[in-house]
């Protein structure tokens, strides 16, 4: 991230509401609104589905104000640094962080080469930080997972035994979880990490753990993970060269086990997988409230087959992010380690995914994957199918840019589930000879659900040589709304901007929200730094896509 959009970025957040589900750290309400917009809606698909219907989620509305990273003043604060009170990071006492307080990590010409568990339990009033003081040159402090040495005090924190304090320590840099030693029913809550440059943890790399021990990291873990935990911010960081960027768990134990309100916004994340697997990803979570918003993905490793964004919530919304590469670039699957809790939940039935600029080789998969990914459950298992989605999908004021060879956009799994897309534009190269609307599922579809799902299309544009059939197979489920597309040969806007071209068809072509998602205004777009900056409609009415003109 260059000067410019950092500065831009920090100006943004402690000026406008940035959200975080239905809490934030810090800061005052804010009201997103519901569009006024005269704009009538132009008819979309009238395909039916026997999913469970469910009242859908308000959008998320409290803020978040990311000011400069100085002491709360209701805390201790521990300055990290040459010359300060702690000069490594094995030096801060992790074990004992109460609400309150703040780690303020300065900017060394060294990374600093430690790794870290959180466990503390801060309050909204008294939040716990762990943050990032720049350098001259706006630097963040770099915090290096090769080569790390772990505080020796630790060690009874990771676990209880060797075989756990083993585990937790070598999936990633920083872990937030619960003290080993306290209630099995605590959860870290109220935890900020904003700042900071997060990197290099990776099978290739090794570190020094809590015992003294050399050791490397295992193949599924991440930069940060969180493995139990609520209302927690990741911001603001660049987080590179892992197995992922950041994991988060959910488990069907208890609400403790939950982890919830989770806000991963304005990080630059790059570099992440593992070459010649698909199970690691740029991000991998399974939360209960789940904010992803104003990133930059940036493509995954060499050789690395995982997705861009995999999600297992329940209460997903993805907005206003740069997404590149990666076998989908999002995929949005069942909540397979915390069903009962995930099923319970109106908000794991609708999904919001607007204002982001997508961009990756449609030969590695399709772009958008909605449903599940466990096929073939037995009639009574607690897996599979009966676990899926079974909901709606609201995709809208995006926009796509494929490049490759073949192109399949939308992959829904089920006939139970939905999605609802308009004011999208998806334009690919001219390289790209065959460009299908939908990609068939898989075959193995338990007895009774019927693949391919339902698609219902408002206003979008998309090349002119689209087709929903392949040479494979007839698509089965419903394709809808298809006389309300708008077409063309050429690009529509830049394809490296994303801006709109002059006297383009999708200037003022926009709908206005179906009433399921209107409250979920197009606040925001990300400039051509990947800055996010207020978006304001130009004209009649808003264009197609993420950027307006």
């Amino acid at each position: 991230m260059d000067t410019t959009r950092a500065q831009r970025l920090r100006i943004l957040w402690a000026s406008t509401a940035l959200a975080l589900g239905a809490t934030a750290l810090s800061g005052c309400s804010f009201d997103e609104g519901v569009d006024s917009s005269s704009d009538t809606a132009t008819g979309t698909g009238t395909g039916t589905s026997t999913a469970v219907a469910s009242p859908t989620p308000t959008p998320p509305s409290t803020t978040l104000a990311l000011g400069s990273c100085v002491a709360s003043g209701k805390g201790t604060d521990y300055p990290v640094g040459p010359g300060l009170a702690y000069t490594a990071l094995d030096q801060v006492p992790w074990e004992s962080l109460k609400a309150g307080d703040t780690v303020r990590i300065h900017y060394s010409s060294t990374p600093y080469k430690g790794k870290f568990m959180v466990a503390a339990q801060g309050t909204q009033d008294a939040p716990v930080r762990i943050c990032g003081v720049r350098g001259p040159n706006n630097e963040r402090p770099i915090i290096e997972g090769n080569g790390a040495t772990t505080r020796a005090a630790l060690l009874t924190a990771y676990g209880n035994t060797a075989e756990t304090q083993d585990i937790q320590q070598t999936r990633g840099v920083i872990m937030i979880k619960a003290l080993a030693s306290g209630s099995y029913t605590d959860y870290p809550n109220w935890i900020q990490i904003d700042g900071l440059n997060i990197r290099a943890a990776h099978p290739n790399y090794t570190f020094t753990d809590a015992a003294g021990a050399t050791k490397s990291y295992v193949q599924f873990g991440a930069c940060v993970w969180i493995d139990r935990g609520q209302n927690i911010v990741i911001a603001d960081n660049e987080i590179s060269d892992c197995q992922m960027a950041l994991y988060s768990r959910s488990t069907d134990d208890g609400d403790y086990a939950v982890t919830k309100n989770i806000r991963l916004a304005g990080n630059y994340l790059w570099g992440h997988g593992i070459s010649g697997s698909d199970r690691e990803h740029t991000t991998y979570t399974a939360s209960a409230g789940l904010v992803i918003e104003f990133n930059r993905y940036g493509p995954l490793r060499s050789g690395a087959l995982g997705n861009a964004i995999k999600d297992r919530s329940a209460g997903l919304v993805v907005r206003y992010n740069r997404v590149e590469g990666g076998a989908r670039s999002i995929d949005m699957v069942e909540a397979e380690d915390f069903p009962v809790t995930a099923l319970a939940l109106a908000s794991y039935r609708s999904t919001f995914v607007y204002g982001n600029q997508f961009k990756k080789n449609g030969d590695d998969g399709s772009f958008f994957h909605y449903g599940g990914d466990h096929f073939g459950a037995t009639a009574g298992a607690n897996w599979g199918e009966s676990q899926f989605r079974q909901g709606t999908l609201y995709f809208f004021n995006n926009s796509v840019h494929g490049t490759g060879t073949g192109a399949r956009i939308f992959q829904i799994s089920t006939t139970l589930e939905t999605v609802e897309a308009w004011n999208n534009v998806f334009w690919f190269d001219p390289t790209v000879t065959t460009l299908n609307m939908r990609q068939a599922e898989n075959d193995s579809l338990a007895s009774g659900y019927t693949p391919d799902g339902i698609l219902n299309l408002g206003v979008n544009w998309i090349r002119s040589d689209w087709t929903d059939t392949t040479q494979w197979k007839t698509l089965q489920g419903q394709l809808n709304g298809t006389a309300n597309l708008i077409t063309g040969s050429s690009a529509p806007f830049d394809t490296s901007s994303f801006v709109p071209l002059a006297s383009s068809a999708i200037i003022d072509a926009g709908q206005a929200n179906p009433s399921a998602a209107s409250a979920y205004t197009v606040g925001y777009q990300l400039d051509a730094s990947y800055a996010p900056v207020a978006r304001t409609v130009n004209g009649t009415r808003i264009d197609l896509g993420a950027v307006e003109r």
